[in-house]
């Protein structure tokens, strides 16, 4: 069986390294065009039953975003990393979600892609095939944890239209 996980790693050969960094890049316009004109009543709403709000789908987002540009510079920087997964089930309470600044959690999301995608800019041809040892999924590449990062993201975003038909307010 294929977890989530792993089927967000799975490689599309399709993509070269320019699409991926372009889609990568494109992240964050995307997922404030999804929030854009939601008042803070709405951010914080469960519309969708067993679902997070749109805030606590914000700040999971930008959370993961620095887990995985920590694991993208390792597996550059070190020879087969051990990449430890989180379960991000367990964020929202302990890190306060429903407390947290969509002002502040959208620009940490583009800064660092636009950190990460400077950096992945640069890297050498050889370099999207380093790999790590993932924890929930074994063996991975740069290249499978870049594509993860932009399925991860493309992903929540669905979630947040969800909320906001839910909610009677259609995307922008």
């Amino acid at each position: 069986m294929t977890t989530p996980i792993a089927a967000a790693q799975a490689d599309d050969p399709s993509l070269g390294p320019a699409d991926l960094l372009r889609l990568y890049a494109a992240g964050p316009a995307t997922l404030e065009a999804s929030v854009a004109g939601l008042m803070a009543d709405h951010l914080r709403a469960r519309p969708v039953a067993g679902r997070w709000s749109t805030l606590e789908v914000i700040c999971h987002v930008a959370d993961t975003e620095q887990f995985f540009a920590d694991r993208m510079k390792r597996t550059l920087a070190m020879d087969r990393p051990l990449l430890v997964g989180a379960d991000g089930w367990r964020y929202p309470e302990p890190v306060r979600y429903h407390d947290r600044d969509p002002a502040e959690e959208l620009p940490l999301v583009a800064m660092t892609r636009r950190q990460m995608g400077r950096i992945l800019a640069l890297v050498p041809a050889d370099a999207w095939r380093r790999d790590a040892v993932h924890t929930e999924t074994g063996l991975v590449t740069l290249r499978q944890l870049l594509l993860h990062a932009v399925r991860h993201l493309d992903n929540h975003v669905g979630f947040i239209h969800d909320k906001r038909r839910a909610l009677g307010i259609e995307p922008g």
